[in-house]
């Protein structure tokens, strides 16, 4: 399994090694994290068929914490680290078999520190069979001053299969009053189904880049919500309710929905200056989007 995602040329700089620098190499103990597993359904009830989880990845039992579905899973992806250093590797397979039914979000926040020398990568792949729905909701992101970051989420779903996505990222410690303070931040998303690309999302902010208005200094929280139904016919009545609980631009909040390629998905994209709000938005659109594909809310993953 290749570790590291193919590096856009804006952060070939960042990705190279700098010996002397007190930085510790890629590939070293503690630098490399691995989670793949895969989902399968027995007696009713979702759970874990095959794992490979490498440290500093943990990967808790499955939970089966909403009363209106029993048997579906959520599992909670842990580090025993505290977030993303410099030279990180961190490597996510899930892959949900037939009829499997999994919520994947993550122990808290990733906050990602200042470097020195190299960056820190997360690569997410996410393969949902037909008939298997497959929630990927993490923690927020957290760009330190300082810090490098390669992300990318790569996601394959079958027809058949129901994909719903959802994360937030913050482009400085804003408690502190620190903001668009990060050397360096790539985001690539990938979505396809049966071998059709529905989307494809690359943004890369490198160097002076990352306090322009026109890449994210605007806002320094911004969401995203995926969602991938069992079939297109759908979109459109989802789409249009998805449009109805998104609020008008304003000082401090702004969002917007499309379509992905076909109609085969809704893409959600919200920005604002609190982070309180913007996830909150997100997740009214996620809970929105699961009563309206699954016919149940979404359940509280911090609260049980």
């Amino acid at each position: 399994m290749s570790l590291t995602p193919p590096v856009p040329h804006e952060m070939a700089a960042f990705a190279g090694e700098r010996p002397g620098v007190g930085a510790v190499p890629v590939g070293r103990p503690g630098k490399v994290g691995i989670l793949d597993v895969t989902l399968g359904v027995r007696d009713g009830r979702t759970g874990v068929d095959s794992r490979f989880v490498k440290a500093p990845m943990q990967l808790t039992r499955p939970l089966y914490i909403d009363p209106a579905a029993p048997g579906q899973a959520f599992l909670y992806i842990r580090t025993t680290g505290g977030g993303l250093a410099q030279n990180d590797r961190v490597r996510q397979r899930v892959s949900l078999a037939p009829d499997a039914c999994a919520t994947v979000t993550t122990q808290a926040g990733t906050p990602v520190h200042r470097m020195d020398a190299g960056m820190a990568s997360q690569w997410v792949s996410l393969h949902v069979a037909d008939g298997a729905v497959c929630e990927y909701l993490p923690g927020q992101t957290i760009l330190f001053a300082g810090s490098r970051l390669l992300q990318t989420t790569d996601v394959d779903v079958a027809p058949g299969g129901t994909l719903l996505a959802a994360e937030v990222t913050l482009t400085g410690r804003l408690a502190r009053g620190e903001r668009d303070g990060f050397d360096a931040l790539a985001q690539r998303v990938r979505v396809t189904r049966a071998g059709r690309p529905l989307l494809s999302d690359t943004l890369c902010v490198t160097g002076a880049t990352a306090h322009s208005a026109m890449l994210l200094a605007g806002w320094p929280v911004w969401g995203t919500v995926l969602v991938v139904p069992p079939s297109p016919s759908t979109v459109p009545a989802l789409l249009d309710a998805v449009r109805a609980v998104l609020p008008a631009a304003s000082g401090r909040l702004t969002a917007a929905a499309s379509t992905m390629v076909g109609d085969g998905g809704v893409t959600v994209r919200v920005a604002g200056d609190d982070p309180v709000s913007v996830r909150a938005l997100v997740g009214s659109v996620h809970g929105l989007a699961r009563e309206h594909l699954l016919g149940r809310g979404a359940v509280d993953l911090r609260r049980m």
